[in-house]
């Protein structure tokens, strides 16, 4: 697994508050940017293992494209992971949620791959990163901003 970036943000929410609407994947385009569309593809209720999704995300020197989102682990308020199809990516998207003291909530967003093709993680690796981690920056705090209004 090769780590893409890692962003962490304090937001002044609660943890269920920032839970609540964070592992709801339809939110996800509200705050993260190049993501056109989410769509629920089952009828599972967010934060459940085996909720699916549908991501149309702009991806660089292609354009518009379709992943599929699988929900793979989900604890209430402690964290929340999706895996995609997108090749030759094969994203995993954990997020972490701490709560703290005075009802402020401690977020770590993660993009790692699962692609350890040797030749990916060479060429195409780098590129990857570069993408997300600007990609985390702004919408971490996008999603601060939102959540704080």
């Amino acid at each position: 697994m090769n780590t893409l970036t890692s962003k962490t943000v304090t937001i002044n929410r609660t943890v269920k508050e920032v839970y609540k609407f964070t592992t709801n994947m339809e939110n996800f385009k509200s705050w993260f940017p190049k993501v056109i569309k989410i769509e629920s593809n089952n009828s599972l209720n967010h934060a459940i293992v085996g909720k699916k999704y549908i991501e149309t995300v702009i991806v660089p020197f292609k354009g518009e494209s379709e992943i599929s989102l699988n929900v793979v682990k989900a604890e209430e308020n402690k964290i929340f992971i999706t895996e995609g199809d997108f090749s030759p990516l094969f994203p995993k998207m954990t997020i972490k949620f701490h709560e703290n003291s005075s009802n402020t909530t401690t977020l770590t967003w993660c993009m790692q791959s699962r692609n350890t093709n040797l030749i990916f993680t060479s060429l195409l690796l780098p590129i990857f990163k570069k993408i997300m981690n600007k990609r985390a920056k702004i919408g971490v705090q996008n999603l601060k901003t939102i959540l704080e209004k």
